[in-house]
């Protein structure tokens, strides 16, 4: 009797302590598991984290490769060259000009002789006639488009078109710049075209 009660006895210890053993094992493999979601949620992350970062790894080729394509973009500029009028085919200095026009009105001589400008760039003077007395004066370039006269005289001799000589003198002093177009010298007054002369030697 007692080895049965003895048999009992170990046979519940050992259940018992199977029973515990399973629980410990149950225990372990949530812990187990639970480790290993744990795992899974961490890789998880990194594997978001290197994602981002390949997207802004692939971002920055983009713009670095956006920014060196920039060099080959096609950039203008306007430039500006002013050709010294002065020195052409027909210089100012050196050439005799024909006064064709004066005050937008045509120029019609009363002579035989032409009238006509002609200027010496070696004394900075210069010489004409519109049908009565010789004119002369100095004239100066403060630039290359930019014309003066001054010390302007004429001889004192008497004659029908001394009237015309007159407006003339006036007008050539008003002068501030010039222009040449082809074989046509322009004297101006700010923008007004005040006398117009034609190349003829």
């Amino acid at each position: 009797m007692k080895n049965i009660y003895f048999s009992i006895a170990v046979l519940f210890f050992c259940f018992t302590s199977c029973k515990k053993t399973e629980e410990t094992n149950v225990e372990n493999s949530n812990d187990t598991i639970s480790v290993q979601k744990d795992s899974v949620v961490e890789v998880k992350d990194t594997v978001s984290f290197d994602s981002t970062a390949t997207e802004a790894s692939a971002s920055s080729d983009s713009t670095e490769s956006s920014d060196g394509k920039l060099p080959n973009k096609m950039s203008t500029s306007t430039s500006v060259s002013y050709s010294d009028p002065s020195k052409g085919k027909y210089p100012l200095a050196e050439t005799k000009w024909r006064l064709v026009e004066l005050n937008g009105n045509k120029v019609d001589p009363t002579t035989r002789r032409d009238y006509y400008m002609n200027f010496d760039s070696k004394s900075g003077t210069f010489k004409s006639f519109v049908g009565c007395n010789r004119i002369t004066g100095t004239y100066f370039m403060k630039a290359t488009t930019k014309l003066a006269f001054s010390k302007v005289s004429a001889t004192k001799k008497g004659c029908d078109n001394i009237k015309f000589e007159n407006d003339f003198i006036n007008t050539i002093q008003k002068t501030d710049n010039y222009m040449i177009e082809g074989n046509m010298l322009h004297l101006h007054s700010g923008k007004k075209a005040i006398a117009k002369l034609e190349a003829i030697k």
